[in-house]
């Protein structure tokens, strides 16, 4: 038989077995469970009510359509609330609130103002709305918590003024910071492009005549200076042939030439003349003719043609022997006439003007040739300082489109912060003011209700599972049988459990 203290069978447990034991240790479970419902009760009462207010605000666009006035503002309304909440939240502001509403009065002996300040700041909430709901569309919530149902509501309104207040200045203060900044960019643009302007006023005027707009003109100037040139040349050689031609006739006037005798008879006198005598009048006429003519007129060339015959005529009669004792007279140096001299004084003016203009037309040739010089250098420079122009304009042309760019943006600026100074951008407006609250948000009741009641059955199935431990009783025949190994041949029954039920 085997021993029932050490070779004793586990009971199997089936949902019978189990409804069973609650049954029967049914004060097991009920009393902690009714214990620490009432313990978590306690707890309730004795924990102090956090109540929360709330109130809507919505972002309420600029009045004045975009079309007509742009915003220099472009933060999202997340950006913009985090901005905002810091400075709402910072110690100054929320010690102001703090004294202002006497919050935490029985803590403001005993702690720190910046562990009260903190507490608040725990306590306030800020929520961007989510854009499912038409009317929750661009808005934000501001919540705190606090003990005081009333202190709590009057709060929050307070929070929700200076969010609004302070969205006003914000925005007010970046619509200012922007138009200054750009306003001060356009001032060191402007001076930028007055030095650029000057700049280029300097490099025209030290380059004057090598500029590309210029080169047509230099070109133009060029060929009129070789026209000129091509004159001036013309009118050299004219000028030298007449000088030489006035020297011509000077030498020939200061040759010997035989005297002029007046015939005896004035009425003849063609046929008195020598051949010396008609020779001299030829030269003469000679002389007189190459003032008025020119070389190739056939009246020049019938004198010369009557000068030769002449010159070879008394050539060869002065081979010959001459006859006579008054040739002596004849061969004397001769005297120039009157007219002669006045003739010639003529030709040695004429002969002076010439040489003059000669003198004259050649230091106009140079003066032609320094500036033909200096026009091909002008044209040859002026690649040159095309190059050095177009850097200068590319400069210039790029900070004076950014000069007209920042001009406009300072005109939209001005307006822009004319527009937040006068409130007609996008403000902020109370939708839903925080209201009394009527009941705590703190600590949750059903929570701790239901803390309890799981803790006080945890500890009835507890206690239960250790009392079922220590009960070595039989309850059915089946734990019988199970104990001893042997069938169960009768059962006595309860004569007091079937007496209550019948």
């Amino acid at each position: 038989m085997e021993n029932p203290e050490t070779d004793q069978p586990e009971k199997t447990l089936n949902i019978q077995g189990l409804l069973a034991i609650i049954s029967r240790r049914k004060w097991y479970i009920i009393l902690p469970l009714v214990c620490c419902v009432l313990i978590s009760f306690g707890i309730y009462k004795y924990l102090p009510k956090i109540y929360r207010a709330t109130t809507l605000i919505l972002v309420q666009a600029q009045s004045i359509p975009e079309n007509f006035v742009q915003s220099t503002i472009a933060d999202s309304v997340a950006n913009r609330l985090s901005t905002i909440s810091q400075e709402i939240q910072s110690r100054t502001r929320l010690e102001k609130v703090i004294q202002e509403f006497n919050l935490y009065a029985d803590l403001r002996d005993s702690v720190p103002m910046e562990v009260l300040v903190e507490k608040m700041r725990k306590g306030i909430d800020v929520k961007v709305q989510d854009e499912k709901s038409e009317r929750m569309k661009n808005s934000f919530t501001i919540s705190f918590e606090g003990e005081e149902p009333r202190t709590v509501m009057m709060v929050t309104n307070k929070l929700a003024s200076l969010f609004i207040d302070e969205n006003v200045k914000v925005r007010e203060l970046q619509a200012e910071d922007t138009s200054e900044f750009i306003s001060k960019e356009l001032l060191k643009t402007e001076d930028q492009l007055k030095r650029k302007e000057q700049d280029m006023r300097a490099f025209k005027e030290r380059h004057m005549g090598q500029l590309p707009q210029q080169i047509e003109a230099n070109l133009r100037i060029l060929e009129q200076l070789q026209q000129l040139l091509r004159t001036v040349n013309e009118k050299i050689r004219a000028a030298e042939d007449r000088s030489m031609v006035f020297r011509g006739q000077m030498e020939q006037m200061k040759k010997p030439e035989p005297p002029i005798y007046p015939p005896s008879n004035p009425e003849d006198l063609s046929s008195q003349r020598t051949p010396e005598d008609q020779l001299y009048l030829l030269k003469k006429e000679l002389a007189v003719a190459q003032t008025k003519l020119k070389e190739t007129h056939p009246d020049m060339i019938d004198l010369k043609r009557k000068i030769a015959a002449l010159e070879s005529q008394l050539e060869d009669s002065s081979n010959a022997p001459r006859e006579g004792g008054g040739t002596g007279a004849r061969n004397s140096p001769p005297r120039m006439s009157p007219d002669a001299e006045r003739l010639y004084a003529q030709f040695t003016e004429q002969y002076k003007s010439s040489l003059l203009e000669v003198k004259r037309l050649k230091e106009e040739e140079k003066n032609l040739k320094e500036q033909m010089n200096l026009y091909q250098r002008r044209i040859e420079d002026t690649p040159k300082r095309e190059q050095e122009l177009l850097l200068l304009t590319r400069d210039y042309d790029q900070l004076r489109s950014r000069y007209q760019s920042l001009l406009d943006k300072e005109m939209q600026a001005k307006m822009a912060e004319n527009l937040e100074r006068g409130q007609k951008g996008i403000q902020f407006k109370i939708l839903d003011p925080a209201v009394l609250p009527e009941k705590p948000v703190k600590p949750d009741r059903n929570k701790i209700f239901l803390v309890g009641a799981f803790v006080g059955l945890v500890i009835g199935l507890g206690l239960t599972w250790f009392r079922e431990s220590l009960d070595q009783s039989f309850r059915t025949a089946t734990d019988l049988e199970d104990f001893l190994g042997v069938p169960v041949l009768a059962r006595v029954p309860n004569l007091k459990r079937e007496k209550k039920a019948a």
